[in-house]
């Protein structure tokens, strides 16, 4: 694919090679993702099993297509349904929003989220009474 026309593409598009280096992108890519020349830093740690399936299936010029968790342009993660085909050792890679990511968060997410909640509220707690000792030893 001419690469110019690759930048007008209107959905997330990589080209990629099968290590995950980022070849080339559509312009509307930049306001999903943070920039980056590597698929690997965006995808999240626990759905990399998958991407390694389908960056694995460069001799299968079928389209393969999975749900993967992706860290988006403002630091969060979101679910992507993103579908490869591969053509000459390129994969040309589209990713598009999936469902809620609170529907289909992991529950190791989910409790990783409660139990950092419950830590900060404790943390709160501690430096009010911090905050009110200190005010009472000024007086």
């Amino acid at each position: 694919m001419d690469t110019s026309i690759a930048k007008w593409i209107p959905v997330p598009y990589f080209q990629i090679n099968q290590e995950g280096t980022i070849l080339n992108s559509s312009h509307i890519t930049h306001s999903y993702f943070p920039s980056t020349s590597n698929i690997w830093t965006i995808i999240y740690k626990e759905d990399r099993h998958k991407a390694i399936l389908m960056l694995s299936q460069s001799t299968n010029s079928h389209p393969v297509t999975k749900h993967l968790i992706l860290q988006t342009s403002n630091k969060l993660f979101g679910n992507f349904k993103c579908t490869i085909q591969w053509k000459d050792g390129i994969g040309h890679l589209v990713c598009t929003e999936g469902k809620s990511i609170k529907a289909l968060t992991p529950l190791s997410i989910q409790n990783s989220l409660v139990n950092t909640q419950k830590r900060l509220e404790e943390s709160e707690k501690q430096l009010n009474k911090v905050a009110k000792i200190l005010n009472i030893r000024k007086h």
